[in-house]
């Protein structure tokens, strides 16, 4: 688990040069249920809530397109925000 923790930060960084980005709750040993990642980039904040959906296993199946999805998702409200300040919360 700790390998895609990493690699979920990094990749966001990376997307957005210059970013803060952190988890502001850790995931667990158990998967991302819980887990909140957050950047913060040119005085605008985008978090990401992951939760597990119903019926799922706890053990969650990482691949590359779920990473490359929350990526997008970062550099799309990036992208597509243009007022300081301005902070928004996605749950999936």
């Amino acid at each position: 688990m700790n390998g895609i923790v990493e690699q979920l930060a990094e990749r966001v960084r990376i997307s957005l040069p210059g970013s803060l980005v952190y988890w502001e709750k850790e995931p667990t040993g158990t998967g991302l249920d819980g887990a909140v990642l957050t950047a913060e980039y040119r005085k605008r904040k985008f978090t990401l809530q992951f939760e597990r959906a119903a019926g799922n296993a706890p053990a969650e199946v990482l691949d590359d397109a779920f990473i490359e999805q929350v990526v997008d998702d970062f550099n799309d409200f990036f992208a597509r925000t243009i007022y300081p300040k301005e902070k928004f919360t996605r749950i999936i």
